[in-house]
């Protein structure tokens, strides 16, 4: 699944799962308060727009490199508004995030195919964004 991903890039991407992990969590009857529940949904949600808004960035720039790539540029600022439009919607918070992570996979894959990624990088990406996307929504179904 994780095939030739760097060790270090690997261990980083899966603990950066920890806080939507925790968030999920928190939706269930673990006797927490219902403000620390709310705080930590909150924070997973904020969380997650961070890490769309970071990945959108690394397409963004490995865009940017070449001219022939510069329609990919301007699709890559799309999971960023999805992410800033997630604060104005806040019953559909998780949906709209998970829908922007499946666009930066989406303009990955169109990067990988003109072979400006690393040859790991879709071993990595495919699994962690579809892992990122049910934990969204099934978040976002138990809110």
């Amino acid at each position: 699944m994780f095939h030739k991903v760097p060790k270090s890039v690997l261990l980083a991407s899966l603990l950066g799962l920890i806080p939507i992990l925790v968030g999920l969590a928190s939706t269930f009857n673990i006797g927490l308060s219902e403000n620390l529940r709310d705080e930590l949904i909150r924070i997973a949600i904020i969380y997650s727009g961070f890490i769309l808004s970071f990945m959108s960035g690394c397409v963004f720039y490995v865009s940017s490199l070449d001219r022939e790539r510069v329609f990919l540029l301007w699709f890559s600022i799309i999971p960023v508004l999805l992410a800033l439009l997630s604060i104005a919607i806040p019953f559909m918070q998780s949906f709209v995030i998970a829908l922007g992570f499946l666009i930066v996979l989406e303009l990955e894959r169109k990067l990988f195919k003109i072979r400006t990624l690393p040859e790991w990088w879709l071993n990595l990406r495919f699994p962690m964004t579809s892992t990122v996307v049910f934990l969204l929504i099934f978040m976002g179904f138990r809110i």
